[in-house]
C-alpha cells in the first residue's frame, strides 16, 4: 500500500495536478474511507516506479521476465514511454524463437 500511495503522489506531482480539484476530492474521499490511506498520504512519501521487472505469461513461450524502464515525455505530462528488455539470456532466447516463428 505504501508503494501505491507513494507512486500515486509522484504521478500527481509529475502531472502538475497537486492543486487539482479532482485530485483533492479523490484524496479526501480515500482518506475518509481508509485510515491507512490517510496515514500514508500524510507521510508525504514519493515513490518513483520507473524501473523494475514484469513477468508475462505467454501461451507459447511460458513465463517471460522483462526488465522495464519508464520515462516521462518532457512537455507532455500525460504521456510516458516504457522500454522493455529481456531480463535474462534465457528470456532473450525465447523471445528470439517467437520472433523467428512469426517471420517464417
Amino acid at each position: 500500500a505504501r508503494f501505491v500511495v507513494g507512486a500515486f503522489r509522484a504521478d500527481v506531482a509529475r502531472a502538475g495536478a497537486s492543486t487539482s480539484a479532482e485530485v483533492i476530492k479523490l484524496v479526501m474521499e480515500l482518506s475518509r474511507l481508509s485510515p491507512e490511506f490517510e496515514a500514508l498520504w500524510q507521510d508525504n512519501d514519493v515513490v518513483a516506479h520507473g524501473e523494475g521487472i514484469k513477468r508475462i505469461h505467454h501461451p507459447d513461450a511460458g513465463l517471460l521476465a522483462m526488465e522495464f524502464s519508464s520515462f516521462a515525455v518532457e512537455g507532455r505530462p500525460e504521456l510516458g514511454m516504457i522500454i522493455y528488455n529481456p531480463a535474462t539470456p534465457d528470456d532473450a532466447e525465447r523471445l528470439r524463437v517467437l520472433l523467428d516463428e512469426r517471420e517464417s
